[in-house]
């Protein structure tokens, strides 16, 4: 299942049909055995997170709380090949079970050798918050307790799960995540100790050494390349010439295209079109060239990182480095973490009539026609932007 759209699908219309049918078996489970769900910990826990790796960085303060405060206890994440290697960098899991999401059969069977393990655990906590498929996954595992969220029209985890949180999707994710923590008995940690915690688990030093005030050629990284979760959060190649254009001019650089392997054919082309509009730039396709622990190195050699929303651009606000970031269709009030110390960012925000859209409507009213990306460069298209039907 390459497509993510696909698996969105498998996991409304299978996960309702599955719901359907477990919520009044948990719901009469629950009348007759009588199970204490205090909510405390008297066991292991294990955290499901199957899509979005900047959502892990999100949730390290939560995570990093909850090992400190029950450092007896296993911490186990469940989640796919994508998050894995951002969950390998929080040095927080004791343990990583990975699904298989690339095909049917492989889901079906990685998913039913996770749920063995994860059989009769004390906690789950489901921070997919969209999902319904994880949530029959935490209800099969007969956890005591199965922690998740509830949003402002979806009530379908009632009955399923033992414990729900308000998510309220315009305020920041990770104090969501952290209402959690706080709950199991944990004290969030400082930004500023998350931030030496993840720098010395990716061998760096605590703290960043100050960037030399003037350097001869500055090293810029590009974050332009995201998941297939809203790819209208991108800039075209030619829209980022524009923009690192007027911000550099004819000041030389050294530009990193960072990404995954799938990235280093486009960053091909980016760099072809790029180097039009910045010619006196040098460029370095460093897309696949490194694991992430190795990107997360490069990262802290830049002077700045100029991204839209991305895992690398949570990545880089961790670990100090300047940045520069571009939104849109999400907003960046709810996806930040709170600044870290001596570094500065440019957070570039135009709210328009349809923004922010993810996670808010299944089809963007854009129908992938990114107006409000494009508006950074041209705002007049933000003014009147054209109405879409669904017919």
């Amino acid at each position: 299942m390459k497509s993510l759209r696909a698996k969105q699908w498998i996991d409304d219309k299978l996960g309702s049909l599955l719901i359907g049918i477990l919520k009044p078996m948990a719901m009469l489970l629950g009348l007759i055995l009588r199970r204490d769900h205090v909510l405390d910990l008297r066991g292991d826990i294990v955290v499901i997170k199957l899509l979005g790796g900047g959502s892990l960085i999100l949730a390290l303060p939560a995570l990093s709380a909850l090992k400190a405060a029950h450092p007896d206890r296993q911490l186990t994440l469940v989640c796919t090949p994508g998050t894995r290697a951002f969950a390998e960098t929080l040095e927080v899991f004791d343990s990583l079970i990975v699904i298989d999401d690339s095909g049917a059969t492989t889901l079906l069977c990685s998913g039913l050798r996770a749920l063995r393990r994860c059989w009769r655990v004390d906690t789950v906590i489901d921070l997919e918050v969209h999902s319904r498929l994880t949530t029959v996954f935490g209800c099969l595992t007969c956890a005591r307790n199965r922690i998740g969220f509830y949003l402002d029209t979806a009530f379908w985890r009632l009955g399923v799960a033992t414990h729900l949180f308000f998510y309220n999707r315009a305020s920041a994710s990770h104090v969501h995540y952290e209402q959690i923590a706080r709950a199991l008995g944990a004290s969030i940690p400082s930004i500023d100790r998350v931030q030496a915690g993840y720098r010395t688990a990716n061998g760096l030093p605590e703290r960043r050494e100050a960037r030399p005030a003037r350097r001869e050629v500055r090293e810029i990284g590009l974050g332009c390349f995201c998941s297939d979760l809203s790819l209208e959060r991108m800039l075209s190649a030619e829209e980022w010439g524009r923009v690192l254009a007027k911000r550099f001019g004819k000041t030389p650089v050294t530009l990193h295209l960072f990404g995954g392997h799938q990235d280093r054919r486009p960053a091909d082309r980016f760099i072809e079109s790029l180097s039009k509009a910045l010619p006196q730039a040098t460029f370095v396709n460093a897309c696949g060239a490194h694991d992430l622990v190795g990107s997360i190195r490069l990262l802290d050699r830049m002077d700045a990182f100029y991204s839209i929303d991305s895992g690398l651009l949570h990545i880089a606000r961790l670990i100090g480095v300047d940045t520069v970031s571009f939104w849109g269709p999400t907003d960046p009030a709810t996806l930040l973490l709170p600044p870290v110390n001596g570094a500065t960012e440019d957070v570039i925000y135009g709210r328009i009539a349809c923004s922010p859209c993810v996670h808010l409507t299944e089809i963007p009213p854009c129908r992938g026609n990114n107006i409000c990306m494009r508006a950074h460069l041209d705002p007049g298209l933000a003014e009147e932007p054209p109405i879409w039907v669904i017919r």
